[in-house]
């Protein structure tokens, strides 16, 4: 047994009065609890009890060790309730990393219904194409699009479908035309992220439609705003995630180009990190994610 189990038994024989008791108490035999009385006197070198065949009467030594004892046992006894009780309570921060493609996506929304439930949460939120290990940069939970490798470590949770658009201004499509296929444009050009082989679906998708995409058809950007900025500005045809445009397809600010096309659809996926032990507000933003997103498909 340890000191705190030792700890634990003198402090029981003092209250009950008797080993007999305090083995009732603590669910271990007599004999058990009076072998552990006398290794914890032979291992302080002090008598705790005076002991005769009917009586067992603590002595002076025993009194103050006594005092010290029940205030360390309180001690962890109040740890453990302050820790059992941040376990339950839904507050701090949650860290969440999630690609750049997400930056305009629907999970914003999802976010802030959770903090209307939630409000003492607080959301530390980084971007970053890379998925990074959860574990290394303290980060509770990733968004991540598109295929996924295999760990060992992490835990994925397949969301909805997403699928790319292919959209512009009306006002782009008045001077330039609305394109009855992809192969041609007419004076009309693409807004893509560069360099496109990054996008192998994307590529295949063009390769299907019969597209040769040269120099003088495109506007490229590095980042997924600048596409979006890009179409929103009028300069061409752009490719977004529905999620991340649903709002300006339905006021009509962009407009949706040949959605019978089939353009390449991604799955959405929240990870985390594979524990035995989650905290409260980890498993309320699980459940809410899934509740929010999950029913979408």
């Amino acid at each position: 047994m340890s000191k705190f189990v030792n700890y634990r038994v003198f402090v029981a024989i003092v209250e009950t009065g008797s080993i007999t008791q305090a083995a009732l108490k603590l669910n271990y035999s007599a004999p058990a609890i009076s072998k552990q009385l006398t290794k914890l006197e032979h291992d302080l070198q002090v008598q705790l009890f005076h002991r005769s065949h009917k009586n067992l009467d603590i002595t002076e030594v025993g009194k103050r060790f006594y005092s010290k004892c029940k205030a360390i046992l309180l001690s962890i006894s109040e740890a453990e309730e302050e820790l059992l009780a941040e376990h339950d309570v839904i507050s701090g921060t949650i860290s969440i990393t999630l690609s750049k493609a997400l930056c305009r996506s629907i999970i914003f929304e999802v976010l802030s219904t959770f903090i209307d439930k939630h409000p003492q949460v607080q959301f530390d939120i980084h971007f970053s194409d890379h998925l990074e290990d959860l574990h290394n940069e303290n980060l509770d939970f990733a968004f991540r699009l598109g295929k996924l490798q295999d760990s060992s470590h992490m835990i994925s949770i397949p969301l909805i479908e997403t699928q790319l658009v292919a959209c512009a201004t009306p006002s782009y499509l008045d001077k330039h035309g609305c394109p009855k296929r992809f192969s041609d444009l007419g004076s009309a050009k693409f807004i893509l992220m560069s360099p496109l082989n990054a996008s192998e679906a994307l590529r295949n998708f063009f390769r299907k439609e019969k597209v040769r995409l040269d120099k003088t058809m495109l506007h490229t950007s590095n980042d997924v705003e600048g596409v979006y900025q890009s179409v929103l500005t009028g300069l061409g045809i752009g490719m977004l995630l529905d999620i991340s445009i649903q709002q300006e397809i339905y006021d009509g600010t962009f407009i949706s180009i040949l959605p019978e096309r089939n353009l390449p659809r991604k799955r959405l996926y929240l990870l985390y990190k594979k524990s035995q032990w989650q905290t409260q507000k980890q498993q309320a933003f699980k459940a809410h994610i899934k509740k929010f997103l999950s029913s979408k498909k």
